[in-house]
């Protein structure tokens, strides 16, 4: 018998309430976040645009207006090792939410199977979770980004590319539209299909492959409770947007609730919802959770 919605909430919050380190991987996450972007900033200006600023000749006679110009054009000599560094930084990105993320779901696994979870588990499921999981994130925006076959289509059949904006009532344009309607509809269909795949991978141990085939079929035994879960974290996140807009409203507490909404989302939202959509999985792929009246509150 599986837990009903209102249940699997309820104990789920007990959950984070009794393991609030499950926050730990992502405070880490965003702070190497930021230092690494702080880093690539840093080697950005010292390899495109500090030697132009040292050149006497860039310094003394060209106006700050064609800074940019210049900029532009340094790119587009540097291009190939410009396109490798950012490559570079996608793929280590991709890294470091792969192993902060394997790890915050272990944790859970942990926290739901025991009562209890350490951050010395956050380490081991995400060295060992790490490089599946980024192949499995990996195949899931390639199956994603094919959606763009639906534009095909609408560029194919317009000769001249800049009639797609000068002319919305050709039939490029409508196709054009039609197709993002149809590459939308696709994302949104593949994303809820494939929604449990990083939790049936850290969970159950799965390969990439493995974890696909294992978030389709999850999903098509629990079509409601899925559809379910992702409307309470959406509802959460809309929730949230909404109030920050009517704060924002007062500009002296736009910054303020900023940094509330960071902190709000890091501490406290992603941990709870992490809980909450690995418990629905356990719960219903047959796992002996902890029970929650042995809880010691």
């Amino acid at each position: 018998m599986h837990e009903d919605m209102g249940t699997l909430l309820n104990k789920g919050y007990g959950t984070w309430t009794r393991n609030m380190v499950i926050a730990v991987p992502f405070i880490l996450e965003l702070m190497a976040t930021i230092i690494f972007s702080v880093v690539a900033v840093i080697i950005f200006l010292i390899a495109f645009v500090m030697p132009e600023l040292a050149s006497s000749t860039v310094a003394d006679n060209i106006p700050p207006e064609l800074y940019l110009e210049i900029l532009v054009s340094l790119l587009k000599e540097k291009l190939l090792l410009f396109i490798a560094g950012i490559l570079f930084l996608l793929i280590l990105f991709l890294l470091i939410g792969s192993f902060f993320e394997a790890g915050a779901i272990g944790m859970c696994r942990a926290a739901l199977l025991s009562g209890d979870t350490s951050i010395g588990q956050m380490w081991t499921y995400g060295r060992h979770h790490v490089l599946n999981l980024l192949l499995a994130r990996t195949l899931v925006g390639l199956i994603l980004m094919a959606g763009v076959i639906f534009l095909i289509p609408g560029v194919l059949i317009s000769d001249n590319p800049e009639t797609l904006a000068t002319d919305p009532a050709s039939t490029g344009s409508i196709l054009l539209v039609l197709g993002a309607i149809a590459w939308f509809l696709y994302a949104l269909i593949v994303s809820i299909l494939l929604f449990f795949v990083e939790y049936a991978l850290v969970v159950d141990d799965l390969d990439p492959i493995s974890a696909l085939e294992m978030s389709f079929v999850f999903f098509r035994k629990n079509k409601m409770g899925v559809i379910t879960i992702i409307g309470v974290v959406v509802a959460i996140s809309l929730a949230l947007e909404m109030f920050g807009g009517a704060i924002g409203s007062v500009e002296m507490l736009a910054n303020v609730w900023s940094l509330v909404y960071l902190l709000i989302s890091v501490l406290v939202i992603k941990p709870l919802t992490t809980v909450w959509i690995t418990r629905m999985y356990m719960d219903r792929t047959g796992k002996d959770l902890y029970s929650f009246d042995m809880y010691a509150f």
